[in-house]
């Protein structure tokens, strides 16, 4: 008759976070010490090892909380809102700032050409229920919106453009992996050394430009969604 197996301190650690709910927090290190009668140091380290396989995240001020899991970042023209509807989540958005800005930087201003300027730049921390998901700045050109106001850049930009008849038709976007500047890091609540994806969009509709965007998001949590057809697989 075989043993049952021993549960260590370190396998209740685990159980205890997979049964959290995304953003649930474990009790502080102190108390699991006190618990389990080990040194809080030995507790820190073995709350560190779940940290590296992505069940925890450490947040100064919070304590360490059960991380969600990522959701599928489909790459492609539409609402971000939409995307994290998807995941059951609910989409939140601080407006950090809207501004016209006559002398953007060259790549928008090549982008949306003579004709776009002065360009409205919009700035947007969009979260998940309470997680932050990605850090947000759209410029676009103001006589294109000229009733864009702070209430409207809380909400969807693209609900605003698809009202004017603007909404995208076409576009380009690129993605590149990074770490993040100390503010965005901030804003979105990771460390300096945590990874981050670039999402880079320029989109037209009937031709003309209509929004260059900027997303910064946590790497840990999203996951690339790519639509492949035909052309995808041809040979060069």
């Amino acid at each position: 008759m075989s043993a049952e197996p021993v549960t260590t301190w370190r396998d209740d650690l685990r159980a205890r976070v997979l049964a959290l709910p995304p953003g649930g927090r474990l009790p502080a290190e102190r108390a699991l010490a006190e618990e389990w009668g080990v040194a809080r140091m030995t507790v820190r380290s073995a709350i560190a090892a779940l940290a590296r396989e992505g069940l925890v995240r450490t947040v100064h001020g919070s304590g360490s909380l059960r991380t969600t899991p990522p959701f599928s970042l489909r790459v492609h023209l539409g609402s971000f809102a939409e995307a994290v509807r998807a995941t059951g989540m609910q989409p939140h958005t601080r407006l950090l700032g809207l501004e016209d800005d006559a002398d953007p930087p060259s790549e928008v201003a090549d982008h949306l050409g003579a004709a776009g300027l002065p360009a409205v730049l919009v700035r947007r921390l969009r979260l998940g229920d309470d997680l932050p998901l990605a850090l947000e700045e759209a410029w676009l050109p103001r006589t294109l919106v000229p009733d864009l106001d702070e209430d409207a850049a809380r909400g969807s930009l693209y609900d605003h453009l698809a009202a004017a008849d603007l909404l995208p038709d076409s576009g380009h976007e690129t993605v590149r992996a990074d770490l993040p500047e100390q503010d965005e890091a901030d804003l979105l609540g990771i460390s300096t050394s945590r990874p981050v994806l670039r999402l880079t969009r320029r989109a037209t509709v009937r031709d003309t430009p209509v929004e260059f965007a900027r997303a910064v998001f946590p790497a840990d949590r999203h996951e690339l969604s790519f639509d492949l057809g035909p052309e995808r697989f041809r040979r060069p």
